[in-house]
């Protein structure tokens, strides 16, 4: 296992214990007897985030088809990108759907920044930002 695949372990460990701390306040509720919208929020949040991070683990070990760590995070990164910008907008509905597709678009944005500097280190650069051959006058295009 490599150094991203392992990088993808630490982060979805660290959302599963989010996800559990957020979970424990409903655990307390008989102590402080207070449920507020902030801890559901709070929760929806944390488990929307650790489902990226899940999916990446998924594609790295196995649970789909395996890939190495710096394609399952361009892959990830892709769906997260595209869950953002096709995603229907609510226009109708309670308060608690339009929480939970806010939930669902702040855990994507949280995973595709947690992981830009990773991306941007993996991504290929395109012809576009290559450098354009000098032309010599020669009629042959010289490499500077």
């Amino acid at each position: 296992m490599g150094r991203l695949e392992d990088l993808a372990m630490h982060n979805a460990t660290l959302a599963r214990h989010e996800l559990s701390e957020a979970l424990n306040r409903i655990g307390s509720i008989d102590d402080e007897g207070t449920l507020r919208d902030k801890d559901l929020g709070r929760i929806a949040h944390a488990y929307h985030r650790m489902s990226w991070w899940q999916q990446v683990t998924d594609l790295t070990h196995g649970q789909e088809e395996t890939v190495d760590g710096a394609t399952a995070l361009l892959i990830v990164r892709q769906r997260a990108q595209e869950s953002l910008i096709n995603a229907r907008p609510l226009t109708n509905g309670g308060l608690f759907a339009l929480a939970m597709a806010e939930s669902r678009r702040g855990g994507a944005r949280a995973f595709l920044d947690a992981t830009q500097a990773l991306a941007d280190a993996l991504a290929i650069p395109s012809a576009a930002a290559a450098p354009a051959p000098v032309n010599s006058g020669d009629g042959q295009a010289a490499i500077s």
